[in-house]
């Protein structure tokens, strides 16, 4: 019995046989036909070599294709790279602006004088921190309203040292009012002083509040212009008083007293139920140091200004009104 397969089969077998597709029996059955048959192992000598070409081919160009995608990923590295630093240097760029030029809103600073004439208002200002310089300013509006001038500063540099600066502003720019260094100016140019706000923030509704009297003294800076002193309250039956003891001789007592009657008029004023301000101290004569004391009253304090002392406490620009009428250092 002749089972020997047809060369048609072999033939159409042969590119399963060359690519290792066929199973073990058919490649047994392969094999020995090739080699009883001339014309199929030649047709399979053949086919090895194109698969082989194919082959060599999809290595080469395998090897292109990786060989581009490492340049392609160097290339990818590079820019990814340069991207990177370009990104580190412009932030670097902005920073140093920020830093140097342009400058951040800063509260570190004081006005050293504000007028307003002819329209304009005219502000002087220095920084408390010498590492810190000006780099432009601002009107921004308030929440409430209100406008406040913004001072940016920027951190000295060998291009930049003012550490004061000098403003002149439009008063048309004022739409109501504006805090300019922690005083009020006005749209029609009035000016209430940074002290009198100042003073005003400290207003004290009772004398008993010990910690609110003290508050309103040190607003007042009576203790850098008199000298130390302790308190002394009177709250059990009215008028209610307020003695300043102080502890320092006093060389010149004229000049004290005509002081301690006017922050006795600021105090009275600020202090809603206070009737009665005192104050006790040494002072110094030809025959030897003397104690003695002072006393002004609300009805007195009324009378030394002309109207009720309370009234100037109503406001910040009434306070402002009482500030210009007396003499405070």
């Amino acid at each position: 019995m002749n089972d020997r397969i047809p060369c048609d089969m072999i033939q159409d077998l042969l590119p399963l046989y060359v690519d290792g597709l066929t199973h073990e029996t058919t490649t047994h059955e392969i094999e020995r036909h090739l080699q009883q048959c001339s014309r199929c192992r030649e047709s399979h000598e053949q086919m090895k070599g194109s698969l082989g070409a194919r082959k060599e081919e999809l290595r080469q160009e395998t090897d292109r294709e990786i060989r581009y995608l490492r340049k392609l990923k160097r290339k990818n590295i590079r820019n990814i790279a340069a991207g990177i630093g370009a990104a580190v240097l412009v932030m670097a760029l902005i920073l140093g602006a920020k830093i140097f030029f342009i400058g951040s809103p800063s509260d570190s600073w004081t006005a050293t004088y504000l007028e307003v004439r002819d329209g304009q208002i005219y502000v002087g200002g220095a920084f408390f921190d010498s590492a810190s310089v000006y780099a432009g300013h601002k009107l921004v509006r308030q929440p409430d309203g209100t406008q406040k001038l913004v001072v940016c500063a920027c951190l000295a540099s060998d291009w930049n040292r003012k550490g004061v600066f000098n403003l002149i502003l439009d008063l048309s720019g004022i739409e109501s009012q504006a805090d300019i260094g922690g005083a009020t100016v006005m749209r029609d140019g009035s000016v209430v002083s940074a002290a009198a706000n100042r003073l005003y923030a400290a207003r004290n509704p009772y004398i008993g509040d010990a910690s609110a009297d003290g508050r309103l003294a040190g607003a007042l800076r009576i203790g850098d212009h008199m000298g130390s002193f302790t308190n002394e309250l009177q709250t059990t039956s009215e008028p209610y008083g307020w003695t300043l003891n102080f502890q320092d001789s006093i060389r010149n007592p004229e000049t004290f007293e005509a002081q301690m009657r006017d922050y006795a008029c600021v105090l009275l004023a600020l202090t809603d139920n206070l009737g009665q301000m005192s104050w006790t101290y040494t002072a110094e004569t030809e025959t030897g140091t003397v104690k003695r004391q002072g006393t002004m009253t609300e009805q007195e304090a009324s009378q030394y200004l002309g109207e009720p002392v309370k009234s100037f406490g109503e406001s910040p620009g009434k306070l402002q009104e009482l500030l210009e009428l007396i003499r405070l250092p």
